[in-house]
């Protein structure tokens, strides 16, 4: 198992960085000024030859009931299948490109299918992304002012306040020494939870329990929280209680997603009245975000206890942005709490699942492992994780094999030019990233 023990630590390290990046990509390399003109100027060239956006081949809508009623449940052509099946519904029957007239927030929507697609939409982007997306959290966090006072985070914000909240949290999170200094806080967590799959293995077939993957999310947990808040909430105690705070906390965060998807994707009259799912919705984000500021305050009192000589690069990261700004870290340590859960679980779950499928890539990663470590009480270092080239080629794979979301949504700020058509501003473009398994390319 030496090798799993090293794949948790090199995905422990990684995640951190990556779920801020997949926010917004466009932000990480700013274009330089000649950059950004050659691109106004290829866009106009475009634009002069590009069709009418009204000629993209799509799904008619119809007078008054639009394009809503194809995603009702039961009964739409796409409300009876999968998202995956809808998707690729669209994509055989339409093309690349694909329109959406009059859906359920009234606004037409253009969806991409290719990686060239993307790719171009990503370089239209600009410094300051706007996007439309989790009306239903951007909904809560407007009516819980008194935690959020107007600052609602990176997934929230738009234009330039999304600018400014992201131009604070980036030297602290995004750089590379940042996440350095966490490797032995990373090992730590990555030898508790090994230790925890060997009594969870039933011991005549080693097989893991097919509840295995609330133990992935307890583990993201313990790992989020010894990074962000340098501390340790016990989610990989023996005979951890259901009502425990940590289990609590995953549970809500599960909830959250999935309520999100009925009152956002599924046909909703949330934004008419307060809908259960509505209700549920505020009650789960209540408790979460409850129990997380609980721990952000005890984190807060052990950091102003502390010696302020302390080394800047050892300071966990809520520390280091409450020393610039305390309503900024509250906000961010929340986020990090609830979107990194999930989706740091299940990265290390499918990267599991695709290197036990893969027998021979598993004997070659574990060649890499033994050469590193040649004992399995090895520490595990930032020198070796530096040396880590085919774990760190395995975790992308499976990343390109199963992204962290579905897709992604912009508003187009300007005129654009996609696919051969006039994209106006103000109509939201999504575009995919799972294409292997939507579309097999």
């Amino acid at each position: 198992m030496i090798h799993v023990r090293f794949l948790i630590r090199e995905i422990s390290r990684s995640s951190l960085l990556s779920r801020v990046q997949c926010r917004a990509k466009s932000v990480v390399a700013y274009p330089s000024e000649h950059n950004e003109t050659k691109v106004n100027n290829d866009v106009n060239i475009e634009l002069q030859n590009a069709r009418p956006v009204e000629e993209i081949p799509g799904p008619k809508a119809l007078p008054l009931l639009g394009n809503w009623f194809r995603f009702l449940p039961y009964i739409g052509e796409y409300g009876r299948v999968s998202v995956k099946t809808h998707l690729r519904m669209m994509r055989d029957k339409y093309g690349d490109i694909v329109k959406l007239d009059k859906l359920a927030i009234g606004r037409t929507m253009i969806f991409l299918f290719t990686p060239e697609l993307c790719e171009k939409l990503y370089r239209l982007d600009g410094q300051r992304p706007l996007r439309i997306a989790m009306h239903s959290l951007l909904y809560y966090r407007q009516n819980r002012e008194h935690i959020w006072d107007g600052e609602y985070g990176l997934a929230i914000s738009q234009g330039k306040m999304w600018h400014d909240f992201r131009s604070k949290v980036n030297p602290h999170m995004m750089q590379p020494r940042t996440v350095k200094v966490h490797v032995p806080q990373i090992n730590e967590v990555a030898v508790d939870f090994v230790k925890r799959m060997r009594t969870l293995r039933d011991p005549e077939t080693l097989e893991l329990p097919s509840d295995f993957k609330n133990e992935l999310l307890k583990w993201a947990l313990e790992g989020i929280c010894s990074i962000a808040m340098d501390c340790r909430l016990g989610c990989l105690e023996p005979n951890l209680a259901p009502d425990s705070e940590p289990q609590i906390m995953i549970n809500c965060v599960q909830e959250m997603f999935e309520l999100m998807y009925r009152i956002e994707i599924l046909t909703s009259l949330w934004k008419v009245y307060n809908t259960p799912n509505l209700k549920k919705f505020f009650r789960v984000m209540d408790t979460l975000n409850g129990i997380a500021k609980k721990h952000i305050e005890r984190a807060k009192a052990k950091f102003d206890a502390r010696d302020n000589n302390t080394n800047q690069y050892d300071r966990s990261i809520l520390e280091k942005l409450l020393r610039i700004d305390k309503h900024t870290a509250y906000v961010m340590a929340l986020d990090m709490l609830t979107a990194g859960v999930d989706t740091t679980g299940n990265t290390a779950g499918s990267m599991l699942y695709y290197i036990a499928n893969n027998p021979e890539k598993q004997e070659k990663l574990r060649e890499e492992v033994m050469s590193l470590l040649p004992d399995k009480t090895s520490p595990v270092t930032q020198e070796v994780l530096d040396q880590t080239k085919y774990a760190k080629a395995c975790i992308k794979e499976s990343l390109r094999l199963f992204p962290i979301s579905i897709g992604t949504l912009r508003t187009m700020q300007t005129e654009v030019c996609l696919g051969g058509y006039k994209i106006p501003a103000g109509v939201c473009v999504i575009f995919f990233t799972s294409f292997y398994f939507l579309f097999k390319v």
